[in-house]
């Protein structure tokens, strides 16, 4: 499975995935040249773009990619915004080539999707996972993982106690956001072992370490870390 990262964070967020044959875009938070740039002017093989909610931090170049015929998909209300998306039901097998994709809630605060991803192809399965508090479901035979690790507890209640971050905000993140923690905990619950490399996202400017971060994760699955 051949992962890009084109963006991240609270700035914008855009991922390419391929499993060879079928290249999809995981949301599009980010100008349409941006993503023009990071694919190197080469988007003609981009058969859609899964949009996780309506943020504009994961939505804004939906309407330049409709434009461009490329078919988006996302949560119902994001069809209020954009009329072109294409509503993707959550736990109905969604197919796009040789991809096999299934939408789940998480917990953000509007309607916000998670997504599995198999390749027909390759056997290869693919978990996205950004901008929620916690996730309900475990999941088996994962063998690559991006998933947000936003903050950690210590940090952001230090920040807290410096008068240095809001008690809202901090209360705004927390219900709304992944913690490494809650990170830790979820691959604490899932079967592991098929993991071969995973992608912490979306990570905080000020309430994050992503060295430490990655050390955790690395010593907690054995699999390949990688921070953005």
């Amino acid at each position: 499975m051949d992962i890009r990262i084109l963006a991240t964070g609270s700035s914008g967020n855009c991922y390419r995935i391929s499993d060879g044959h079928t290249a999809l875009l995981l949301d599009a938070g980010i100008p349409f040249k941006r993503i023009q740039q990071g694919l190197r002017f080469k988007t003609g093989d981009i058969y859609g773009c899964l949009v996780t909610h309506r943020h504009g931090d994961h939505s804004k170049a939906i309407p330049e990619l409709s434009r461009r015929g490329i078919p988006v998909y996302g949560p119902e209300d994001l069809q209020e915004l954009f009329p072109s998306v294409t509503v993707a039901v959550p736990h109905r097998m969604l197919h796009i080539q040789t991809l096999d994709i299934t939408a789940f809630f998480v917990h953000h605060d509007v309607p916000c999707y998670g997504y599995q991803i198999q390749s027909t192809v390759t056997g290869e399965k693919l978990l996205y996972i950004t901008d929620t508090a916690y996730v309900d479901y475990t999941f088996t035979g994962v063998t690559h993982l991006l998933i947000e690790a936003n903050y950690e507890q210590e940090i952001i209640m230090d920040k807290v106690r410096a008068k240095q971050v809001s008690a809202c905000l901090a209360e705004r993140v927390i219900q709304t956001h992944m913690s490494i923690e809650t990170l830790l905990q979820l691959l604490n619950a899932n079967a592991m072992k098929t993991v071969r490399q995973i992608y912490l996202l979306h990570l905080s400017d000020s309430n994050s370490d992503a060295a430490r971060f990655k050390a955790q994760v690395q010593q907690q699955t054995g699999a390949e870390v990688y921070v953005f």
